[in-house]
C-alpha cells in the first residue's frame, strides 16, 4: 500500500495536474484530500531601486500532524516534498515579479502540516543606475549577492521553523508561498556591512555580512498560507 501511495504522489508532482491525480488515488487520498497550487507569491511587491531580484526556492519538505495521515508519507524520510527539483529563475522565481507563479501542484489532506525543510538562495539584487551621490552607503552598491561580501551563504536551511507551519481547509484550492518583497529586501540590504571610499572609484563596498539578520528578515517576510 505504501508503496503504490507513493507512486500516486510521484505522479501528481510530476503531472502537475492536482485534480486529475486525485481521482488516481481513492483508496487512500480521496475523502478529505484536495488539489492543492502551490505557488510563489509575491505580496507586497516591489523592489525599489532594483531592476532585476533572481533567487531560488529549494527543497521543501513537510509532514501533517494528524497520524491518520501516515500513509501518505515516504517511508525513508517521513516528509512529503511538495517539489522535487530546484525552483528558480527560469520558473519565473524574481523578487520583481508582481503576481503569483506556480510552484508546484500536490494532493494533499486537509489539516495541519509542519514544514520540516525550507531552503531559500540568496537573492541577486541588480540596480543598473546607481546614483553618483547616494543618499546610503548600500544605495551606492549596484549588486547585492552571494558574492558581494565575506560570509554570504549561497542558500540559507531551515529545518522544523514553526513560522513556516500551515493549514488545509476543506475546499481550498492553493497554498501561497508570500513574500513580503519590500520587508525581505529590507532585511537582506540590513544584513550587509557596508563602507564609503573602498570600492571602484572610490564608491562604497560592502565588508561584511551577518547571516543571523538575514536569516531573521526570512522568517519575518516568508510564509505559507
Amino acid at each position: 500500500m505504501r508503496f503504490r501511495v507513493r507512486r500516486v504522489l510521484s505522479v501528481i508532482l510530476s503531472a502537475a495536474t492536482a485534480v486529475a491525480l486525485v481521482a488516481c488515488s481513492h483508496e487512500t487520498l480521496d475523502s478529505g484530500t484536495e488539489g492543492i497550487t502551490v505557488t510563489y507569491t509575491p505580496d507586497p511587491t516591489g523592489t525599489g531601486r532594483y531592476e532585476r531580484g533572481p533567487f531560488g526556492i529549494g527543497r521543501v519538505a513537510v509532514f501533517p500532524t494528524d497520524p491518520a495521515a501516515d500513509e501518505i508519507l515516504d517511508p525513508v524520510t517521513d516528509t512529503l516534498i511538495l517539489r522535487f527539483d530546484n525552483f528558480g529563475q527560469n520558473d519565473g522565481c524574481d523578487l520583481i515579479a508582481t503576481s503569483p507563479v506556480v510552484f508546484s501542484k500536490i494532493a494533499l489532506p486537509q489539516g495541519d502540516y509542519e514544514v520540516s525543510t525550507f531552503t531559500i538562495t540568496t537573492p541577486a539584487l541588480v540596480d543598473t543606475d546607481v546614483p553618483a551621490n547616494p543618499a546610503t552607503c548600500i544605495e551606492g552598491v549596484a549588486v547585492l549577492n552571494s558574492g558581494s561580501a565575506p560570509g554570504v551563504p549561497s542558500s540559507v536551511e531551515f529545518t522544523n521553523a514553526p513560522e513556516f507551519n500551515f493549514t488545509i481547509h476543506p475546499g481550498q484550492t492553493s497554498l501561497a508561498i508570500k513574500v513580503n518583497v519590500p520587508g525581505l529586501i529590507a532585511g537582506y540590504e540590513s544584513a550587509f556591512t557596508c563602507q564609503l571610499g573602498c570600492g571602484q572609484g572610490g564608491g562604497p563596498c560592502l565588508t561584511a555580512f551577518n547571516v543571523e539578520t538575514y536569516r531573521a528578515a526570512i522568517l519575518a517576510n516568508v510564509s505559507f498560507e
